[in-house]
């Protein structure tokens, strides 16, 4: 019988995790073991012979690198997401997020279900518990990360209300209306302004919370707390960061499009044997494909 915690979130953060909508940041590597796995994950990021899907948006690289295949079932992160999410976890989405030196930040936004990309919810529950997160990102800095080379901020408590309605239709981002990074907006190829329940609303930046982060540790919060990043003023300084991203087992992941367009990329789920990873405890549901292992043959970590 194991005698780990099920959660490493105590009481307090919990706490503060229900009033702000995002915690941490928290210790997942030393410094130098985050400098070190960087390298290698850029080497490997080279070699696209096993990736997963066949573009240039970077999604699900833990199909094909070692690294992050374990990185996702961290122990720092599956015991302290379980103390939000429960015990059964999926994790359905990873993400590389570098800013290079003289990149502008990105722009303030708010997701619930991921619609904003396609239009469609990419995350459905289907148990009625929805005011409860769907799902939780945990966004891992490998570098140092501060508000001179982009570090993400946050509204705190900004989950408790919408301001930003993902089903309004939009005239950048989605299919061929998409643009590159260079356009106008700075949400890679979206405007969130055009998703503002009230376009006049301003965020405050006086109540903004700076999240600078020592390289190798991760920031936990739901993507329904406000939250954007600054730009990169530095001349040399690039910010590397990769979002994991779970959700529990009840939730039905990309339920009504096995094939999209987001981001400028093209996703076929199904060529693709794109599938949840199932990091802890079981699924008792069914309702998504489970890889167990990644493209190399080699087997997810997961907690029982």
């Amino acid at each position: 019988m194991s005698t780990e915690p099920d959660t490493l979130l105590t009481p307090e953060e919990l706490t503060r995790f229900k009033r702000d909508g995002v915690i941490g940041p928290f210790k997942l590597y030393e410094p130098e073991v985050a400098r070190e796995m960087l390298h290698t994950i850029r080497m490997r990021n080279a070699d696209r012979t096993n990736m997963l899907h066949k573009n240039d948006v970077n999604y699900d690289r833990h199909f094909d690198i070692p690294e992050l295949s374990q990185h996702i079932g961290h122990p720092g992160i599956v015991r302290r997401v379980r103390g939000i999410l429960g015990m059964n976890l999926l994790g359905w989405r990873t993400e590389f997020f570098p800013k290079f030196p003289g990149a502008a930040g990105t722009e303030w936004h708010q997701v619930a279900n991921y619609r904003y990309a396609t239009g469609v919810p990419m995350l459905e529950r289907l148990e009625g518990r929805a005011d409860d997160h769907l799902d939780i990102t945990v966004w891992t800095v490998f570098t140092e990360a501060t508000r001179e080379n982009g570090c993400m901020k946050f509204l705190p408590g900004s989950h408790n209300k919408v301001y930003y309605d993902e089903s309004k239709a939009v005239t950048q981002g989605r299919a061929d209306a998409y643009r590159s990074i260079e356009a106008k907006s700075d949400f890679f190829g979206y405007d969130f302004q055009e998703f503002k329940v009230d376009p006049k609303w301003m965020p405050d930046e006086s109540q903004a919370l700076a999240m600078e982060m020592q390289a190798g540790e991760c920031v936990i919060f739901t993507a329904r707390c406000v939250h954007a990043s600054y730009p990169n003023s530095t001349q040399r300084k690039t910010r590397f960061a990769i979002t994991s991203r779970y959700t529990s087992t009840d939730v039905r992941v990309y339920p009504y499009e096995r094939k999209f367009r987001a981001h400028g990329g093209d996703f076929d789920l199904d060529a693709a044997n794109y599938g949840c990873v199932l990091v802890s405890g079981e699924d008792r549901y069914g309702h998504n494909r489970i890889r167990r292992e990644n493209n190399l043959g080699q087997a997810f970590p997961h907690m029982a």
